[in-house]
């Protein structure tokens, strides 16, 4: 047998002890498998370094992955660590399975005697009671929710916090738990309540400012009612020619301070918001014409010409508030006269577009006046302000007149704009869209008679009006007007008395003044609706008072009050109001 062949071949061959003639014999086949054994050593050897080599780059890559997860691990809990936020998990009994360090900042508990125990003992209320009804985890019905509460602290500190939480879904939908979060908001919080005191403490600031206005309107307008309609009274009994200078001068004056109040007033109520705009058929004519008519006599006494052009394409009939218009170019034209010595007033009105439904119409109104410097232009704008200090002293006024234009003008969509020149005058300018009415014409005013034909027209002789009137003064100065216009009218001095006179009469109407002693206005006119008289639910009831407070006119209709009749009156406007408030009752 030959030394040469491979031990595991040598070791058969001596099992089987052939003879030499017999492995002779086999020689050749032993020689093969003599190879074929080496070669299997070969390729065993080789697979052996094989998986020597990989079984080493697989510890070297199991150990980098573990060093990795460790590492970022590490991260994660140094994240978690420094993230000022609690990063919370609870299992399905809603015990916590983790808390991060921002945990015991917040609360005071430390992490490690929270964990497996319920969350709710940890989150206190006012009382320090437990928020066991905070969330309901036998039986949620939420993915995903928020609660915002304050907690009680472990050292009785009291913290606002949201509460955000969501649900750890399996890929077969079950639940396994809860991860969320807990948010320190306090300082928002007490921002957002110091926020709301102070909305609450100007909101009762504005209410005590509006209770004051309508206050010192009522104390004001009381006496000034007394004061104008007086001084029209004393014009139309044939002064003596030494007596109507200072006549004349008494009622200006008068007129001028009434002025005052309602620019104030006015302000207030554009300021808070409170001022609505009326959309209703006026006549663009009537505005113009009562321009005219209070401007008239002013500008004559100057020696101003006051020329009023209106474009003849416009009609006569548009859509929008009248009131604010006339309140807008009143403004503009007394400024206007106010600041011209020499020359004229201009109010020019032009159509700059014409639709199917609508005009857009510019009104300019041009004075050759003092004009205003550049650096001046902003400043007149603004609330109490004038052009120069000595403005005030000069042409008087109290600088609201423009900011209130300014302020109605952007409430119509529009803007006033000024073109000046100092020594030569200035143009006020601005564009209204403004719509069509479904009136071809507009009946023109038929009560405008002048101060002194008011009182030779028979439109109330004979009308029986009850006045409700708690002021001496203001009973004498009524009961003159309605002696002139041949009025049947009776005294109520206060709300009682005019309750028992409308449950005893008839009446065309009654004239109420809201604020008087033993019952008010408000409660008499409520009273005379429910009364038991039919008559007496569809007679007309005007408030005839001082107070012009935000909420008045709103009030109004919930006591069966018709409408509101401001004091002081112009004598003129209120023998109109009357005239017209019967014709319409007549025609009813």
């Amino acid at each position: 047998m030959s030394n040469n062949y491979h031990r595991l071949l040598k070791r058969q061959l001596k099992k089987i002890d052939l003879d030499d003639s017999t492995l002779d014999l086999i020689t050749p086949l032993l020689h093969q498998v003599n190879e074929a054994y080496k070669a299997f050593d070969s390729d065993l050897e080789h697979i052996e370094n094989v998986l020597e080599k990989s079984s080493q780059e697989l510890f070297q890559t199991n150990q980098q992955l573990k060093n990795n997860i460790e590492s970022i691990s590490g991260q994660l809990s140094k994240v978690a660590g420094n993230i000022k936020d609690v990063i919370f998990e609870m299992d399905l009994n809603g015990n916590w399975s983790y808390l991060n360090p921002a945990w015991r900042k917040l609360t005071g508990f430390k992490v490690k005697d929270c964990l497996g125990k319920p969350f709710y003992q940890f989150l206190k209320d006012d009382e320090g009671e437990d928020y066991k009804d905070l969330l309901n985890l036998k039986a949620p019905n939420f993915k995903t929710t928020s609660k915002i509460f304050k907690s009680q602290t472990i050292d009785g500190q009291h913290k606002w916090l949201d509460f955000s939480i969501k649900v750890i879904m399996s890929e077969e939908g079950k639940i396994e738990g809860y991860i969320g979060a807990i948010v320190d908001i306090s300082k928002i919080k007490e921002t957002e309540l110091a926020l709301i005191e102070a909305k609450e403490k100007e909101s009762m600031a504005n209410k005590a400012k509006d209770e004051f206005l309508t206050t010192m309107s009522h104390e004001i307008r009381t006496p000034l009612n007394a004061v104008i309609g007086i001084s029209h009274l004393l014009l139309l009994e044939n002064p003596k020619k030494e007596q109507l200078e200072n006549l004349s001068t008494l009622k200006h004056s008068s007129e001028h301070l009434l002025c005052l109040v309602n620019d104030i007033l006015d302000f207030n109520k554009i300021a808070s918001g409170q001022l609505e705009l009326e959309e209703r058929n006026f006549s663009l004519n009537q505005v113009l014409n009562g321009l005219q008519s209070i401007f008239h006599n002013t500008a004559k006494e100057k020696d101003l010409r006051l020329i009023v052009k209106k474009d003849t394409t416009l009609p006569k009939t548009f859509i929008g508030d009248s009131t604010r218009l006339s309140q807008i170019l009143t403004n503009l034209v007394s400024n206007a006269i106010k600041f011209t010595d020499e020359g004229k007033v201009t109010v020019d009105i032009e159509a700059l577009e014409i639709a199917e439904e609508y005009y857009v119409v510019e009104f300019m109104i041009t004075d050759t006046g003092i004009g205003i410097p550049e650096d001046k232009r902003d400043k007149i704008f603004l609330s109490f302000a004038q052009a120069n200090s000595d403005t005030t002293r000069k042409y008087g006024g109290t600088g609201l007149g423009l900011a209130i234009c300014k302020r109605l003008l952007e409430l119509m969509d529009s803007e006033l704009k000024l073109e000046s020149e100092v020594g030569k005058g200035s143009t006020f300018s601005f564009k209204l869209k403004l719509q069509k009415s479904t009136k071809s014409d507009y009946a023109e005013d038929i009560y405008a008679f002048d101060a002194k034909t008011i009182h030779q027209q028979e439109n109330l002789k004979g009308a029986r009006i009850l006045v409700a009137e708690d002021n001496k003064v203001n009973i004498m100065v009524i009961e003159k007007f309605l002696s002139k216009w041949q009025v049947d009218f009776e005294i109520a001095e206060n709300g009682l008395i005019a309750l028992n006179k409308a449950m005893e009469n008839t009446y065309d109407m009654i004239l109420m003044d809201l604020q008087m002693p033993v019952m008010n206005g408000f409660e008499a006119s409520k009273a005379i609706r429910e009364s038991s008289n039919p008559l007496n639910k569809v007679m007309p009831i005007y408030a005839l008072s001082a107070s012009t407070g935000m909420d008045i006119k709103n009030q109004l209709g919930q006591y069966g009050i018709n409408g509101l009749i401001c004091k002081p009156f112009n004598p003129t406007e209120l023998f109109k109001t009357l005239t017209s408030i019967l014709q319409q009752k007549y025609i009813l």
